[in-house]
């Protein structure tokens, strides 16, 4: 049988903009700032921009197939949110989209007459830069670039590894048992392990679950690391490290919209900041409107540097320890290598 090659050629001018990160490093909060953006849609999470890039990095699905699917999935959520179908009016959630400031345009498109077609090719999808939050999907692939081109702009948010290890060493466990975790998965001894286990399979299997965190950050931090320094052409990507994010908000919110060519309102940042306690005058834990995970749903808030490096010490063993300063070490040589370059902040 003649192998197929899939396609699509057509498609809406709306942009994608991608929110890429650890889990606990910014991801959310930029999503949030982005609601004050001109022509910036409600973000969204769909599972497709997680786990195609995934399965393509690993060659388990066709380039074109995979970029086919991709392109049509996106034209699909323009035209819904153009429409105002699909949106999620669940108050408590963060997609909640009475919560985005076009939450009155969205309600009038639910409830009027559909434009036709052309209309919404030429004089609406343009204006439409809709952002999607994914989790690490990017981090080891082009799939998105070569899918969307220079339509696509990405934000990598990143943080202090010390910080974020928590958020993962709470959650793993929910890998292997819960039918409402969607990390995509690979088979081990009959297991269900989280993709980014591939290659250390073995020892995932036998360490505690901070080592695991440790591990895992390390690793798929090598594999960021690597993409952004192979990177020629940066006008597409921008990193934010989540330190610079809350202690210079206005700054870097000015940098978003240089980086976006969108202007933001004012009025609403200010909301925006005030609901998320920025900007903040240190790096230790404040929680939020949104809680993370952490365990047995501890509250963190207030910690510091001294008290979660104590913590974790007493977790782990002397090599998983010094892996963990090594990497910290690892993270902040490469802040300092990017802002010394100006490449990419």
């Amino acid at each position: 049988m003649e192998k197929l090659k899939f396609s699509k050629s057509s498609k809406y001018n709306s942009k994608p903009i991608i929110i890429d990160g650890f889990s606990g490093s910014g991801k959310i909060l930029i999503s949030e700032l982005l609601k004050a953006y001109n022509n910036s849609e409600i973000s969204t999470w769909n599972i497709s921009f997680d786990y195609l890039p995934i399965l393509y990095s690993f060659e388990s699905i066709e380039e074109e197939a995979a970029k086919s699917t991709l392109r049509t999935i996106f034209d699909e959520i323009t035209y819904n949110i153009s429409i105002g179908r699909n949106l999620n009016w669940r108050r408590k959630d963060l997609s909640f989209a009475f919560n985005h400031p076009k939450k009155i345009s969205y309600l009038k498109n639910m409830f009027s007459n559909v434009h036709d077609d052309n209309y919404i090719i030429e004089k609406v999808a343009p204006k439409m830069n809709i952002p999607f939050l994914v989790h690490m999907a990017t981090f080891n692939n082009f799939l998105i670039e070569d899918t969307f081109g220079s339509d696509v702009k990405f934000f990598y948010t990143l943080r202090d590894p010390l910080y974020i290890l928590e958020t993962y060493s709470s959650y793993l466990h929910r890998i292997e048992s819960d039918p409402r975790e969607f990390t995509p998965k690979i088979n081990f001894n009959g297991l269900d392990l989280p993709w980014f286990a591939n290659g250390w399979e073995e020892e995932y299997s036998k360490i505690n679950q901070t080592e695991k965190s440790i591990t895992l950050i390390e690793k798929c931090f090598d594999h960021l690391y690597k993409k952004l320094t192979s990177i020629h052409n940066n006008k597409n990507y921008k990193v934010i490290f989540f330190e610079d994010i809350i202690l210079r908000t206005d700054d870097k919110c000015k940098e978003i919209a240089e980086f976006l060519n969108l202007d933001y309102r004012n009025s609403i940042l200010k909301k925006i900041k005030k609901k998320n306690k920025l900007p903040r005058n240190n790096i230790n834990v404040v929680e939020g409107f949104w809680k993370r995970y952490t365990t047995n749903n501890i509250s963190r808030d207030g910690e510091n540097e001294e008290n979660i490096l104590f913590r974790t010490k007493g977790m782990i063993n002397k090599y998983y320890f010094e892996k963990l300063q090594n990497l910290r070490v690892k993270y902040f040589n490469f802040k300092e290598k990017l802002i010394n370059n100006k490449k990419l902040i």
